[in-house]
């Protein structure tokens, strides 16, 4: 893999927004801004490359099945930070597999091959700009220009394999308005766009104007039952909601429940608690680091404290060799507890350190998008590069 430098598009900021990348602009500490998008370099994979990380993925997806039976034969819930109220339903649809869409892999790349560094299950994003990428290679390297990137064709087809299966005659895609940049409304719209490729008929809520009859169950702004609903809000948050009961109780494809996608077993993947179990099972895993709970025996002298439950490198922090190295902001992450990774080189380029976001569809890897930052650490100031299949 390499970083290269690339002449970018004349007019690039409106090209991308008119493609539904509203959200190109970070906000800095200063109040001052940079672009999140970055179109003056891309890097380079052969196919190679590709075919060893969607290996890679294909076999981390078996694993987590394994992991997922694990963490419930063995209760971890409590180890986990998961309530106790939502385990019983966890368990259910561990069970009966209600339908589930997509989740990201970040990986790292460097001399020991690709290392999983997280798995975000349930509200993955970076989504649009995946998606807007396509059009960039196309922009750029013309016809013959190919990337890792089916993840469009993907979703739809995964729609057309749920259509039979969702209940309702429509389907609600369900976003918070406290989200100010425009990148969860975009994310959601662009799912929107595919189902609707599929076949379905698609409604855009706010999850804040979601209500509850006692009779229709969940319902709508306009008093109409909410059926199906995929949400752009994580199940960790959800759980702890007013409605957290209704929620649970109220769950299924029957009257007066609603099936949610993702599904809520999605906890079990979604949980820095999955590393540890992972390397419990799989100790020495080719595509697997070191990882601990913190309260756990271990002799790491270079790793990251990550916690159970975060968003883009909130409250880590990076030790090599006894000293810290870097650390994530403060967001208030970690009542729920922490895990310890083994620390793995992202790899310089440039002063730029790149992870590896391996999409999956169902249980099938479908596509890439890299996000390089100037710090050891992946945050909100990291940046979107292209990338390109170079043989």
């Amino acid at each position: 893999m390499n970083r290269i430098e690339v002449e970018p598009r004349k007019g690039w900021p409106a090209i991308i927004e008119e493609q539904g990348l509203v959200y190109w602009k970070t906000e800095l500490p200063d109040g001052s801004t940079m672009p999140y998008w970055h179109e003056s370099h891309a890097y380079t994979l052969t196919g190679a490359e590709v075919y060893e990380m969607e290996g890679a993925a294909k076999v981390l997806l078996d694993l987590l099945v394994e992991a997922g039976d694990y963490i419930i034969e063995e209760n971890l819930f409590s180890r986990m930070g998961i309530p106790g109220w939502a385990v019983p339903r966890i368990k259910e649809t561990w069970e009966s597999e209600p339908p589930m869409v997509y989740g990201r892999f970040d990986f790292s790349y460097g001399p020991e091959g690709f290392k999983l560094l997280e798995y975000n299950a349930d509200t993955p994003t970076s989504l649009v700009e995946t998606a807007v990428q396509w059009h960039w290679v196309q922009d750029v390297y013309g016809q013959g220009g190919d990337q890792w990137n089916m993840v469009h064709e993907s979703l739809v087809a995964r729609w057309k394999e749920l259509l039979p299966r969702i209940p309702g005659d429509r389907l609600y895609f369900l976003h918070t308005t406290a989200e100010s940049s425009g990148e969860d409304f975009m994310t959601v719209g662009y799912m929107i766009e595919t189902a609707r490729e599929a076949g379905f008929n698609c409604e855009l809520l706010p999850i804040e104007s979601l209500g509850h009859h006692e009779e229709k169950g969940f319902v709508d702004d306009q008093n109409r039952p909410v059926r199906s609903a995929f949400k752009l809000y994580p199940w960790e948050w959800l759980v702890h909601e007013e409605f957290a009961d209704e929620a649970l109780q109220r769950m299924g494809d029957n009257q007066g429940e609603t099936l949610w996608i993702e599904p809520i077993w999605k906890m079990l993947w979604s949980n820095k608690g999955i590393l540890p179990v992972l390397w419990r099972l799989y100790p020495d895993h080719p595509n697997l680091l070191p990882a601990y709970f913190e309260d756990e025996d271990h002799s790491l002298t270079s790793y990251v404290r990550k916690p159970l439950l975060a968003r883009e490198g909130a409250n880590s922090l990076i030790v090599i060799d006894g000293e810290e190295a870097d650390r994530g902001p403060d967001q208030g992450y970690g009542e729920e507890g922490f895990v310890v990774q083994q620390f793995t080189d992202l790899g310089d380029y440039d002063g730029n350190h790149p992870v590896l976001g391996v999409w999956t569809v169902d249980m099938e890897p479908a596509g890439l998008g890299i996000r390089e930052s100037d710090g050891l650490v992946t945050n909100n100031l990291s940046r979107f590069v292209p990338h390109v299949i170079a043989d």
